[in-house]
Formats: C-alpha cells, sequence, structure tokens
C-alpha cells in the first residue's frame, strides 16, 4: 500500500513533506473518482451535451485544483481561483436537472478546500451558497418541499462537516509550522550561543596566555632590575674588598660591612619579589627619595664619578606603578652608566612637562633623563644585548609612555623616558606595547 501511494505521489509530483497540497492532491483525486464517477452512476440515461458540459466542469475544477497548490501565486489570484471553483462546483449541481446525477461531493470538497486554503469565514460564504444552489438544483429537478427541505439538511451537515474538518487542519498545520519555525529559531540561537561560548573559550584562553606572557616579563624585569643592581653592586664592593687586602687597606672591614649590607638588602628584595613583585625603595618613600637613595648609592659605589639629581615631585600624585617603573629605569640607566660607560659625570633630571608638548594631549607628563659624559657610542658597541633597555621600554609602554636611547652628538648616553602622569587604557597601550618589544627585540 504504502508502495502504492508513493508511485501516485511521483506520478502526481508531490512532495512528502508538503502536507497541504498532498491533502488538496487527495481531495482533488477522490472528487475525480468518487463524484463523477457517482453522478454518472446515479444520473438518467446520459445525454450527450449535459454529459460533456458535466465532464468539461470536472476538468476545469481540476484544473483550477492543480493550478491552485503552485507557490508563490499572490492572494488576488488565489482568491480568484477559488471563486472560480466554488461557481463550477454550484454549476455541477445544476447539472441534476439535465439528467446527469447530484454531485454534491464536488460542493463538499470545494467548501474544505476554501476552508483550507482562506479559513472558516470565507468558507461559511461558500456553504450558504452551495446550500442554496443545491436546493434550487433539487426543485427544478423535481423534487419536492419536504424532500428537499430534508435534503437540505442533509447537505448542510455533510458541508459544516467538511468545513470544520478543514479548520482543523489548517489550525494544526499553521501550529505545525509555527513550532517548526519555534524549533529553528532554538536551534539558530543555541548554534548562536555555542559559537559564542567557543569564542568566548577562545578568548579567555588568549587572555590567560596574555596574562602568563606579561607577568612572565614582568618578573623578568624586576629580576634583572633588583637582583641585578644588588648584585652588580655586591660584586663591585667584592672586587674593592680584594684590592684593599691586597694594599693591606684600612677601608676593608668598612667595604666588607658595605657589601654585607648590600646582599642583606638582596636577600630582602628577593623576599619582597616573591611576595608581590613591587620594589622596596618606591613603596616606602616619594619618587624624587628614592631617586636620591638610588643616586647616593651609586655614588658612594663609583666614588670617581660625579652624579648630580635634578629633580622635582610632579604636582599631580604619581601613581605606584608609574613610580615603580621610572624608578627601575633610573636604576637600570646608572647601573649600565657604572658598568660600561667610563664617565666622570653624570646627571639625572625629573620634570613634569605639559602632554600636548607630545602627543599626550590633555594629560601632563613626566620626564625622566639620565645622561652622562662616558664612551657614549663606543661603550654601547662594547656592551653585550640590552635587556635592560628592552625591559625599559616595556616597563613604559604599559604605562603609555614611550623610551629612548642613544649616544650623544659629542660624548657620553643620554636615556630618556616619558609617560603621562594618567595612565592610558589596555586598548590604546596595545599599539605603544607592540612597538616597543619590536624596537627592543631590534636592539636586542
Amino acid at each position: 500500500m504504502r508502495n502504492m501511494i508513493n508511485w501516485v505521489r511521483q506520478c502526481l509530483r508531490i512532495a512528502p513533506d508538503r502536507d497541504f497540497f498532498d491533502l488538496l492532491h487527495w481531495l482533488g483525486l477522490v472528487t475525480v473518482i468518487v463524484g463523477y464517477l457517482l453522478a454518472l452512476v446515479t444520473g438518467r440515461p446520459l445525454i450527450p451535451g449535459p454529459f460533456l458540459a458535466f465532464t468539461a466542469i470536472n476538468v476545469a475544477w481540476v484544473a483550477l485544483l492543480f493550478w491552485l497548490q503552485r507557490p508563490g501565486v499572490r492572494r488576488v489570484v488565489v482568491t480568484l481561483q477559488l471563486s472560480a471553483m466554488t461557481l463550477l462546483a454550484i454549476a455541477a449541481l445544476f447539472c441534476l436537472p439535465l439528467g446527469v446525477g447530484f454531485d454534491w461531493i464536488l460542493a463538499t470538497v470545494t467548501i474544505a478546500i476554501v476552508a483550507l486554503a482562506s479559513g472558516w469565514r470565507p468558507a461559511l460564504v461558500v456553504i450558504a451558497t452551495s446550500a442554496l444552489a443545491s436546493a434550487g438544483a433539487l426543485l427544478l429537478a423535481g423534487s419536492n418541499w419536504s424532500a428537499t427541505v430534508s435534503s437540505l439538511s442533509q447537505l448542510l451537515t455533510a458541508y459544516l462537516f467538511a468545513m470544520i474538518f478543514a479548520a482543523v487542519i489548517r489550525r494544526q498545520q499553521e501550529l505545525r509550522e509555527q513550532a517548526e519555525a519555534l524549533a529553528a529559531a532554538v536551534s539558530r540561537a543555541n548554534s548562536e550561543l555555542e559559537r559564542a561560548h567557543n569564542e568566548l573559550r577562545v578568548r579567555a584562553s588568549q587572555a590567560e596566555e596574555l596574562s602568563v606572557s606579561r607577568e612572565r616579563n614582568r618578573m623578568a624585569r624586576e629580576i634583572h632590575d633588583t637582583l641585578g643592581h644588588y648584585l652588580t653592586i655586591l660584586a663591585v664592593q667584592l672586587e674593592t674588598a680584594l684590592k684593599l687586602e691586597e694594599r693591606g687597606d684600612s677601608q676593608l672591614e668598612a667595604t666588607l660591612r658595605d657589601a654585607r649590607r648590600v646582599a642583606g638588602e638582596c636577600l630582602a628584595e628577593v623576599r619582597r619579589s616573591v611576595a608581590a613583585l613591587r620594589p622596596g625603595d618606591v613603596a616606602a618613600f616619594s619618587l624624587t627619595e628614592a631617586l636620591r637613595r638610588l643616586v647616593d648609592e651609586t655614588q658612594t659605589l663609583t666614588p670617581s664619578m660625579e652624579i648630580t639629581l635634578d629633580a622635582e615631585e610632579p604636582e599631580a600624585e604619581a601613581g605606584p606603578e608609574l613610580r615603580a617603573a621610572l624608578y627601575r629605569c633610573a636604576q637600570e640607566a646608572l647601573t649600565n652608566v657604572r658598568k660600561h660607560a667610563a664617565a666622570s659625570k653624570a646627571l639625572v633630571r625629573l620634570r613634569m612637562e605639559p602632554g600636548a608638548a607630545h602627543g599626550h594631549t590633555g594629560a601632563d607628563e613626566v620626564e625622566l633623563t639620565v645622561l652622562d659624559n662616558g664612551r657614549g657610542a663606543e661603550g654601547s658597541e662594547a656592551s653585550e644585548p640590552g635587556f635592560g633597555l628592552l625591559g625599559m621600554r616595556e616597563r613604559v609602554a604599559l604605562l603609555g609612555g614611550a623610551a629612548q636611547a642613544g649616544p650623544e652628538p659629542g660624548r657620553g648616553w643620554r636615556v630618556v623616558i616619558r609617560a603621562p602622569l594618567t595612565a592610558l587604557d589596555s586598548e590604546r597601550r596595545a599599539p605603544e606595547i607592540a612597538r616597543a618589544g619590536a624596537a627592543g627585540a631590534s636592539d636586542a
């Protein structure tokens, strides 16, 4: 049976998922087979004229049915088609006085199709029209009033049943389409949610990797700027102690005490770095005072070099990150001067300047300059690749500033650090951080 239905579907080109058009085809098929044959069987001996007219009416009705099921037809055209099918069904009823059987099935199916296509209100109009036409056809065929009323009551029952049945099917189809649309919307929403979840997971993974990378770089800078600084001082003092021991100098004991003090400060700095990675000098003092202590410490280690501090405390309070970055940059710059420059003089200058002068409109800037009169470019060629300079650039770029370093035209080396007092947001800092990393990599 299923194979036969599929074969009929294929012959009529019916798509199995198009339930509405499938039902229209089957109703049309029922109309052609049952209604037409029943009318011919129950009628009087056929006359060629009425027979041909009745056959033409059925053929035209079926043609309109197949035309009605075409997709993309405008609503006005559908209304005209349904009206024509109603008129054909009424014409088939009036074939009764001509000797053809009473074809009430065609009218019943027309009512069902109108209810399916347009709703129950237009179907009520077709019911009323078909009822009047049926009564007229029965009276013209010689039926008396009582028989006509009895037949009409039965016809009205069939017409109303067809309308209600079709209306229920139409409503079921609408609910099914709504459910499918809702399911499709839920599926799309789930797909979007899953896509957003995957994207969020990727972003979270990238953010975690970036945070780990930044923290790793920050720890590397802290180790270089703290342990490197103190260990350099300790190495210089121990070397001095060895020379003093060779000469039997009385300052040996004082030098060893200083070395022990520096070793203790190095150990304390390690503990502070492990605990919070925050510089103790800047946390305990203002930036100017921290720079003064740094200059005095460097002066003690290098008595042959005269170090001048020219610092003014910024009018606006600098944040702890900015103070730490400037302090570490000055520390790294003075360490490089002591190790590579062979200078007799050095200058550490701290100034606050209007931000508009350097591109940061509306924000005041802090400028830190470290200048020496040492070997300059010759010293830079002899030095090792500059992880310190890379660290300085990264530190300042994270705060929205910039670091520059290079030889002076005559003699010496200059390091200039500029940063806004108000830190920029991460999106605006990203290009500067990338440029700083690229520049540092090329220097290294």
